[in-house]
């Protein structure tokens, strides 16, 4: 039997040990056949992956999958071969007969009754440690039989289970208890589509175009050139062009596993002889380690994303004559400032990679049940799709986000222009991941504010470029206030509806996303419990990879919100 789906289909509902209702039946995909192996930045993946997996590392739930990225393990990143396909298995293997209601194991197997069609039981076992099977039915000791009633509903504990020979009880109602192997309690029972039998888990992550272009983004020091780039406004289109500087040594230096010492003396000697120029650097920017990875790696996606091509308000000024050129200096500018953005550029050819890295069991919050990750043969593999597909970046006024977050009452210092707030903020930043209970209050109030305007963005610009909500995706970038809204294309191609609303109407759009209704139909409700909701802020999971959390209308329509506060 061969059953067609599209590749979407397949990397979100048919992944290895997933179920799935196929031609009438329930089958369980044992495996994607010879995948094929895509080319991505093994830093950039690890990273990613790291990210993802906070929660699970954070209660000790990863599997160890911390520890190998740590490592730098290798992650084998794989994306669906379109001629051979998936392969799956009839699963489980219990057929009950339609006359009588007993079990066989193979569906051609003939009823004593005399009955010859049999129908599938759609129940799977499941716990939490990852472990999933059949349910056990136990059989009557004189007849070796067993047969189940089905109640008309999907609650397992109304099933009927009994003797079809001598019609006695084996079971009290449902199905017995079944302790799981791993010693921890039993298994659950439920129906094999439910969410809880099986949770995929991904990542996405922005990647250059091949792994030599990433390896060229990261010689000599590319994340710490990366972040002088950023923090310069992204002026250039390559934040490598020039000569090495003293921050890039560094970065170099700490790399090849020098300590941070003798790093910052062999740069500043390289220096002194003229062989690299001072810049501004990151030496006395006074970041933490682990912000100052974190903003190298954010500042390397956003390199990697104007890689492929930018396109900005100001590149359009210059290449074309009124009205347009008007509209452009005038609509436009007015537009974003109103807005409180730096700036927004049109990225035309917007490398995204979505990798789903393993999955877990149970109706559970991130971290709490286990994180069972994909192997092939030991190895740590992701099944994945890299699309190029466009997308719109916006970046946020630095120095009102400094001075809104000051405003909300955190002790951020005076700065005097916008390279200067974004260094304050990241001296004094702490950013939690996306399911973290307890956080610092800066770093929550930095990505309440970023994540929220993302979800505005998207759902109004939805409308403007014609594409279904789902159909647009998030990629956050805190630490540099930005964010990138794309086409989550689901084929070859996608239809240009942000690249319309750039060029021609981008000013429309952001008027109504300032001044368009910002009241939810369900307040005052919404605005007690967390100013934000499926009527109002809230998105699909394909949209949004931080679970609706972080969000709140009150940072931006508030009398002191972000969009509505003084200037």
């Amino acid at each position: 039997m061969r059953v067609e789906r599209g590749a979407s289909q397949i990397l979100f509902g048919l992944l290895p040990g997933q179920t799935a209702d196929l031609d009438g039946r329930i089958w369980k995909v044992a495996q994607w056949v010879d995948p094929v192996p895509i080319a991505l930045d093994q830093a950039a993946v690890r990273t990613a992956l790291l990210r993802a997996i906070a929660p699970w590392a954070a209660t000790g739930n990863d599997d160890g999958l911390e520890r190998l990225l740590h490592a730098h393990a290798n992650v084998e990143v794989v994306a669906l071969n379109m001629t051979r396909g998936v392969f799956v298995e009839p699963f489980p293997q219990q057929w009950r007969c339609k006359t009588c209601g007993s079990i066989a194991g193979a569906r051609g197997e003939r009823c004593r009754c005399g009955g010859s069609s049999r129908a599938q039981m759609q129940f799977v076992t499941y716990h939490t440690c990852g472990a999933s099977g059949e349910p056990r039915l136990p059989r009557c000791n004189v007849h070796n039989a067993v047969a189940v009633r089905l109640p008309g509903t999907a609650t397992a504990r109304e099933l009927r289970i009994f003797c079809p020979q001598c019609r006695r009880p084996l079971t009290p109602g449902g199905f017995p208890f079944q302790p799981c192997n791993c010693g921890d309690g039993g298994m659950s029972i439920t129906v094999h589509r439910a969410a809880v039998v099986f949770s995929p888990h991904f990542a996405v992550l922005v990647n250059p175009p091949d792994p030599a272009e990433a390896a060229r983004l990261r010689a000599g020091g590319g994340g710490a050139r990366a972040l002088e780039w950023v923090l310069d406004g992204m002026v250039a289109d390559d934040p490598t062009e020039g000569r090495q500087t003293l921050s890039g040594l560094i970065e170099t230096f700490r790399q090849a596993g020098l300590s941070e010492e003798t790093a910052q003396q062999f740069a500043q000697a390289a220096v002194e002889r003229g062989e690299a120029e001072a810049g501004h650097g990151d030496v006395d920017l006074g970041l933490s380690a682990a912000v100052r990875d974190a903003a190298h790696e954010e500042a390397l996606s956003l390199a990697s994303a104007v890689h492929g091509g930018r396109t900005r308000v100001s590149d359009m000024v210059a290449g074309t004559t009124p009205p347009l050129r008007t509209l452009y200096e005038g609509a436009y500018g007015d537009a974003m400032r109103a807005a409180h953005l730096e700036g927004v550029d049109l990225l035309a050819n917007f490398p995204v990679a979505t990798l789903s890295f393993g999955y877990s069991r149970g109706d559970l919050a991130p971290g709490a049940a286990r994180l069972v990750p994909f192997r092939d043969r030991g190895q740590i593999r992701a099944y994945g799709s890299l699309s190029r597909t466009e997308a719109l970046l916006f970046r946020l006024d630095p120095t009102h986000v400094y001075r809104h977050l000051a405003a909300r009452g955190h002790a951020l210092p005076e700065v005097a222009d916008a390279r200067a707030a974004r260094i304050g903020l990241l001296q004094s930043v702490e950013l939690p991941y996306p399911t973290q209970e307890q956080y610092h209050p800066l770093g929550g109030d930095l990505i309440r504010l970023v994540h929220s305007y993302a979800h505005r963005a998207i759902r109004r610009l939805a409308a403007f470029a014609g594409i279904e909500r789902d159909g647009l995706a998030e990629y956050l970038v805190p630490h540099h206030l930005a964010f990138v809204i794309y086409a989550a294309s689901r084929g070859d191609f996608v239809l240009g509806g942000l690249q319309a609303v750039f060029e021609t109407s981008l000013h429309r759009f952001l008027d109504d996303l300032v001044d368009g209704e910002s009241r939810c139909a369900l307040d005052p409700g919404c605005r007690s419990g967390g100013g934000a909701c499926m009527a109002c802020l809230h998105l699909g999971e394909p949209s949004c990879r931080w679970f609706n959390r972080f969000l709140d209308r009150s940072e931006l329509f508030s009398p002191h919100g972000f969009l509505l506060g003084a200037s």
